[in-house]
């Protein structure tokens, strides 16, 4: 299969590009989009319908969470497998020939050329508008919380996943454990510290985007089978919105630190 190495520049959606009520969510994983020109990667739809392809309800959330609270978004426009924003631009996963088992026909084998092409078309404009939406909220003279909407496979490897959800930190933990010392303290659900995954081993949007300007920052991971209507992903973002006021009203928190 051939594939073009020539693609138009396709930005990032901005919810509320004009709010500056101090927090902003960054969704990098928001959709599962394939360009024109990318014959669906090769794969069949019910890939692109899949985990592997989006985090499935974590662009729902986020929607409903900025019509609650008037806040600031920025949702990346291509599925993660044709170029995962929320990796480093030499990890080994931006561009993945395999996800979960299942092999990517057109990242295999693919050109520097190719490779160059994505990064510019899709990878930078998601990345300059977090930037500038970040920097217009320290213009404003707001210290805005950066928080990563995600969701997670229930099951991976054949291992179940007890968490509802779970909040990622790499240094700097002020956010993620006041988020989950909150949702110990009013529910009764499994929450995870640095799981199901760990931001110490991948965190790249938060990194660049929060902790390297010394803001309070966590990546928020929502369990998919938890957002499976839009009763679901509505009441996870006004649960998400309560808990972020709350932390939002606190100078321990709301701060520049570096770690």
């Amino acid at each position: 299969m051939v594939y073009r190495m020539s693609l138009e520049p396709v930005q990032p959606e901005i919810l509320n590009p004009h709010a500056r009520e101090g927090l902003i969510i960054l969704c990098d994983h928001a959709t599962n989009h394939v360009p024109a020109g990318f014959e669906d990667l090769g794969l069949a739809p019910a890939h692109l319908e899949d985990h592997i392809a989006w985090d499935i309800g974590a662009a729902a959330v986020t929607r409903k969470m900025c019509e609650l609270m008037g806040i600031s978004a920025v949702l990346a426009p291509v599925s993660r497998l044709v170029i995962d924003c929320n990796r480093a631009l030499d990890a080994p996963g931006l561009i993945p020939p395999i996800s979960d088992g299942v092999v990517i026909p057109a990242n295999s084998d693919l050109s520097a050329r190719a490779r160059d092409a994505r990064v510019k078309a899709y990878y930078e404009p998601f990345h300059a508008a977090c930037a500038a939406m970040v920097q217009a909220h320290l213009d404003a003279g707001k210290i805005p919380m950066v928080v990563g909407m995600h969701s997670f496979t229930p099951e991976m490897n054949g291992e179940a996943r007890p968490w509802h959800a779970g909040f990622l930190w790499n240094r700097d933990p002020r956010l993620a454990q006041a988020m989950i010392g909150l949702l110990e303290r009013e529910t009764d659900m499994v929450v995870g510290d640095n799981l199901p995954y760990s931001g110490k081993v991948l965190y790249h949007t938060m990194q660049v985007h929060g902790a390297d300007h010394g803001l309070p920052q966590t990546t928020v991971e929502i369990r998919q089978d938890l957002l499976a209507t839009t009763n679901n992903t509505d009441e996870w973002a006004a649960l998400m919105a309560d808990v972020l006021d709350e932390c939002m009203s606190r100078p321990d928190i709301a701060a520049i630190r570096h770690y």
